[in-house]
């Protein structure tokens, strides 16, 4: 797991994300070129579990768990 300092907004990578534009953590493990994001957020992100965007998978705490587990 690593940690990145904040990152600068990308407006043109937000809009085309599905997720509501005042949600920039996807845009950020982007541009960070991260391979995964662990977020509880099932507001935005429960269509999004086990999808890839961008080469970011997103994961709910329990599917990463049941990932790295397999």
């Amino acid at each position: 797991m690593k940690t990145a300092p904040a990152q600068r907004s990308d407006a043109a990578l937000e809009a085309s994300l599905p997720l509501p534009a005042k949600d920039p953590v996807l845009a950020a493990a982007i541009h960070q070129s991260r391979t995964a994001l662990v977020t509880g957020d099932r507001t935005h992100f429960v269509a999004l579990y086990g999808r890839t965007i961008h080469g970011v998978t997103t994961h709910s705490p329990r599917s990463l768990a049941e990932t790295l587990l397999v």
